[in-house]
């Protein structure tokens, strides 16, 4: 089965999602690009640093400057390699590494990387971008373009799935794998991995869950797919839930609901 990989250059969580993958399947990724932006892309009608405040009240000052630490030393180090002073730590070069041709793209929908993936015949495509994918590319890979989803569809579609969780106070979250088409993750479940949350449960502990099934989710996923077998779990939109990027006063109302926890007697956290 020929793999193709579109993903973000994104060190906090993607590179080592992506890099399990390479390392479990990497005789058969014909290719891997990197696209423009990443997880601070929310569109431009919305504010960054209001989504950064977001973000900082969500996760909490330990995990967000602990984040905040690993992509300054990421974007340093890229730059220092710019100036011959260090390795280069993209996952780019990672898969360059594995003899994997790479690419870098602004965005996958544009008509000559459509080409290139129509020379090179690709079965699967595994996209970990933040770009929606158009018609025209979807219908490329001979089986489907495929996305892991922090999420048990179909609820919880759209964006930070972890926070909206916990936000709603669901007692199980898990991983979908499924297919990619024109709507927002509603193409049918290829595998979905789930797990309970619980009482104590945090932003933190609960992505840190997420990312210790994922990949395993998606490789799973490839090997069924490879294998020919069907049997996908729907994922109608009459039963789904849409999410988009918290707000402020979303963000305030969980970091309060959190310090009113933690201040309860018996609380122990993850």
């Amino acid at each position: 089965m020929r793999i193709f990989i579109i993903t973000m250059d994104e060190p906090i969580e993607t590179h080592q999602f992506i890099r399990y993958i390479l390392h479990r399947k990497g005789s058969q990724v014909v290719g891997l690009a990197v696209t423009e932006g990443g997880r601070l892309s929310i569109g431009k009608n919305r504010s960054r640093a209001a989504y950064l405040l977001s973000l900082f009240l969500i996760m909490g000052p330990g995990y967000f400057l602990a984040n905040a630490f690993t992509a300054l030393r990421f974007a340093a180090l890229k730059k220092a390699h710019i100036l011959g002073l260090a390795a280069d730590p993209s996952i780019r070069s990672f898969a360059a590494q594995l003899g994997i041709p790479t690419w870098r793209i602004k965005t996958p929908n544009s008509r000559s990387f459509r080409e290139e993936l129509q020379r090179l015949g690709v079965d699967v495509v595994i996209n970990q971008s933040q770009n929606i994918l158009k018609k025209a590319l979807l219908d490329i890979p001979r089986i489907g373009v495929i996305n892991r989803h922090n999420a048990l569809l179909p609820r919880n579609r759209g964006r930070l799935t972890p926070f909206w969780a916990l936000y709603k106070g669901e007692r199980e979250s898990g991983v979908s794998i499924h297919f990619v088409t024109e709507g927002i993750d509603a193409g049918p479940v290829i595998v979905q991995k789930k797990f309970d949350i619980a009482p104590n449960e945090t932003f933190r502990s609960l992505v840190r869950k997420n990312y210790e099934i994922a990949p395993l989710a998606m490789v799973e996923a490839l090997e069924k797919l490879e294998s020919g077998a069907e049997g996908f779990l729907p994922n109608r939109d009459e039963e789904a839930t849409y999410n988009s990027v918290p707000t402020l006063r979303d963000a305030w109302r969980f970091r309060a609901r959190m310090i009113r926890r933690w201040l309860s007697p018996g609380y122990n956290q993850l």
